[in-house]
């Protein structure tokens, strides 16, 4: 919400508008004159076309009266609510002061222990009330925290995000503000309960701890990785003087609600202790040191071996990454090395095959790695997480088939269109960025067929797109893919053939644009494959549906150098996999395996 002012004179039934205090994706908050009590309050205006909902009057009228019964000094006291003129109000007190989200921004440096603990302290005792009433707040963030004089703090909008449909999360900076603070199991349509307030309390802290969002992003697919897949950040990686809250953040945001603080007010105990605890002063060195030291993820040999172990029993979830990784990010916490688009390498992970490392060429054997084109991002398949880290699963899995081979994989950035001309020309070993297999493209490279996957359609709810009968709509589709060059080009053909107007073509060169760009209204449609439509949709928050089914179903493949030995050599690696269960278990990490294949084979496209 804005804190911008304009002065105004109209009236709202018996209250006097004074002034616009801000303007948010739930309506509008004016200072306002009640004139039958002739004291100033906060009225609160909901946007006309929820009115209209008869469900949301019901909830809103029934959440309101249950807010207004919660009684804590730090939750705003609700005067009354109605509706006037087929308008929702809710008349609340006036308090005079400052939303975190505007201090954090103004101030050059982060609130420090012993303020960011006091935040916490005095909204966890808003929550327990609330919660105590049967309320799940659903919104905790910055924007909705209010500190007036004498650091006094208010817990405001409470009730409201639980009764509503989210329609301010219809823009990509709405449901950047308010993803930056959401648990994880809210984006597969895990219930919402208190736990899930104790997770965005606990992002807040760490924000007013480090001056950062635990998964600062712009892109949303990353940001919803990061709370999806990453594993908690620590405080004392951005000041190792914060170590005594890496236990408390890791604690309050686990993947896994059960594990995490049973109550708001056992995170505020738990922060309060660490602000007491005795500080343990880093040394200049140790202190460069840890300034310079690469965030922390987990190792996904690790993850892989806990959840062939035991683990995969949790994958029966639709989209299973978070639970399998995260309980695992928990427990090992362990390190790698950041991957970066310059080739920084690794050390070589074991655990080769040398029945089929022996079938590398001998000039790639030689050097130790197998260089691999990329384009991102691409979520699930491949993106960079909120560490800046290459994640998905075509990453996971070609990561699992280079130690098949003995090699280290180096990843190299570049566009989509590029890959198969640098892999032709020597540049890659191997590309790698979802590409369908097609018989134009084995003219060019041979293809390795490790997936499958098909075209979908995703729309704004309720939209009624019908991918074959598009005319006139603007769809949106990612650069150089198949939908781009092939699919929409030709259905705009045959609109035009029909008398009927053209199917309008917006490009994006990045498909968390093209995302972002529909979640906003900017296209009325989006043509991808299907494992990135069924991410995008799953981590919308409700923003997306599917436009119909899945339809031209084609073999993904990595593509080589015509008549390379590579191609076997990747092969029998994946072929490898396969029997182990590990192509599976990553498949089900990544919540893509109705995309798997019995075997891979090369050169397989059909079209």
């Amino acid at each position: 919400m804005d804190t911008t002012s304009s002065e105004r004179a109209d009236r709202f039934g018996h209250y006097e508008l004074l002034a616009l205090l801000g303007r948010g994706g739930m309506g509008e908050v004016y200072r306002a004159r009640d004139t039958k009590t002739d004291r100033i309050v906060a009225l609160k205006l909901l946007p006309p076309h929820l009115a209209r909902d008869t469900v949301f009057q019901q909830r809103f009228r029934r959440e309101a009266h249950a807010a207004a019964g919660v009684t804590d000094p730090h939750v705003v006291p609700i005067h009354g609510y109605g509706e006037i003129d087929d308008r929702l109000y809710l008349d609340m007190q006036l308090i005079e002061g400052l939303t975190l989200a505007a201090i954090l921004s103004k101030r050059s440096a982060p609130l420090g222990p012993e303020l960011a603990t006091v935040v916490v302290e005095q909204v966890g005792s808003a929550l327990d009330a609330a919660h105590r009433a049967g309320l799940v707040h659903r919104d905790v963030k910055p924007s909705n925290i209010l500190i007036s004089d004498r650091e006094f703090v208010y817990l405001i909008d409470f009730g409201l995000a639980r009764t509503t449909t989210e329609p301010g999360v219809t823009t990509a900076g709405n449901t950047l503000g308010t993803l930056a603070y959401m648990a994880p199991e809210r984006f597969h349509g895990g219930p919402s309960d208190p736990r899930s307030d104790v997770y965005a309390l606990t992002c807040v802290l760490y924000e007013c701890l480090t001056g950062q969002r635990p998964y600062p992003s712009d892109s949303l697919e990353q940001q919803i990785a990061g709370h999806m897949v990453a594993p908690p950040p620590r405080p004392s990686d951005a000041d190792p003087t914060l170590a005594a809250f890496d236990a408390v953040i890791a604690k309050g945001m686990a993947k896994d609600p059960d594990r995490r603080f049973g109550s708001a007010s056992e995170l505020a105990a738990a922060a309060r202790a660490a602000v007491d605890r005795p500080k343990i002063r880093p040394t200049r060195r140790a202190a460069r040191r840890s300034a310079h030291r690469a965030p922390r993820s987990v190792s996904r040999r690790r993850v892989l071996g806990a959840t062939a172990i035991g683990l995969l029993v949790v994958s029966v979830c639709t989209f299973g990454a978070w639970q399998l990784r995260g309980v695992s990010d928990e427990r090992t916490r362990a390190a790698t090395v950041a991957e970066s688009t310059a080739g920084a390498q690794a050390a070589p992970a074991d655990g080769a095959v040398a029945s089929i490392a022996a079938q590398v060429p001998a000039d790639i054997r030689a050097t130790g790695r197998l260089v691999i084109g990329v384009n991102v991002p691409y979520a699930p398949n491949e993106f960079r997480d909120s560490y800046g880290q290459l994640t998905g699963f075509d990453v996971d899995l070609m990561d699992a088939v280079a130690r098949t081979l003995g090699l280290t994989p180096d990843y190299r950035e570049t566009a989509f269109d590029a890959i198969i001309t640098s892999v032709v020309s020597g540049s890659f070993d191997v590309g790698m960025s979802s590409v369908t297999d097609t018989k134009a493209r084995e003219e060019l490279a041979d293809f390795v067929n490790y997936f499958k996957a098909g075209t979908l359609w995703a729309q704004r709810p309720g939209a009624g797109v019908d991918p074959d009968a598009a005319c006139g709509l603007r769809v949106g589709v990612a650069y150089g893919v198949i939908q781009e060059t092939e699919e929409i080009p030709a259905k705009s053909q045959a609109c035009v053939a029909a008398g009927r107007p053209p199917i309008e073509k917006a490009v994006y060169t990045r498909q968390d644009d093209l995302t972002a760009a529909l979640i906003a209204g900017e296209v009325d449609a989006m043509s991808a494959d299907s494992p990135v439509t069924g991410f995008a949709v799953k981590t919308s928050g409700g923003a997306l549906e599917t436009a119909g089914e899945v339809f031209d179903a084609g073999l993904y493949g990595w593509p080589v150098p015509k008549g390379s030995g590579l191609a076997e050599a990747l092969r029998l690696a994946l072929e490898h996999l396969m029997s182990t269960g590990e192509y599976r278990t990553i498949a089900t990490m990544w919540g893509v395996e109705l995309g798997m294949i019995d075997r891979p084979r090369i050169n397989g496209a059909t079209r």
